[in-house]
């Protein structure tokens, strides 16, 4: 992908875990733009960015506040679920238009290094997680996110099934600075 331009200006994320941070690096080297973290961005206000955060409670954590600053094309909401068909209720739990690109993907999950309050609530939806993906797993055979979620709601710690699905924001990036096809004009 040498040379790839795109309208993007960069890529802004917040990440406690990581996650968010190690996927904005990604797409920063396969666009060849940018990635800043939420709090020490240097990007100007109203370029347009990718926004790479983490889910809590349904909603995209530090999205709210670069929608105020930024032009957000495309928003990776990044969970330790497989939150894939997802996308219609992030636009709605975070306010989204519809022209904005919505991606889902799972990252990874490290309960001890999570603040107290987080830490307090995520060990009783941890525990609500793992007792749903067992009576699934009695069932019927999980998916390899849900059996990556299965371990870290378990073990309080763990990597998504694969980092891989970076490549569909990668590919949407690029899709969208491939000029339409311009009509010649006519021949006089």
């Amino acid at each position: 992908m040498k040379g790839v331009s795109v309208m993007i200006s960069a890529i802004i994320y917040s990440s406690t875990t990581g996650s968010c941070k190690q996927y904005a690096e990604k797409l920063s080297a396969a666009l060849h733009i940018p990635a800043f973290d939420a709090k020490k961005v240097y990007t100007p206000k109203g370029r347009e960015v990718i926004y790479v955060g983490w889910l809590f409670a349904g909603k995209v954590v530090g999205l709210e506040k670069a929608l105020q600053g930024y032009d957000v094309r495309a928003v990776v909401q990044v969970g330790m679920a497989d939150n894939a068909g997802a996308e219609d209720a992030c636009r709605e739990k975070n306010g989204l238009a519809a022209d904005v690109q919505v991606f889902s993907l799972q990252g990874r999950f490290n309960l001890a290094g999570l603040p107290l309050p987080l830490k307090l609530i995520m060990k009783i939806k941890t525990k609500d997680i793992a007792k749903r993906l067992n009576a699934k797993a009695a069932k019927a055979s999980l998916t390899p996110a849900e059996q990556a979620c299965l371990k870290m709601a378990e073990t309080g710690k763990g990597e998504p099934a694969t980092w891989d699905g970076v490549q569909a924001v990668i590919d949407w990036a690029v899709a969208r600075t491939n000029p339409p096809a311009v009509k010649k004009w006519p021949e006089v």
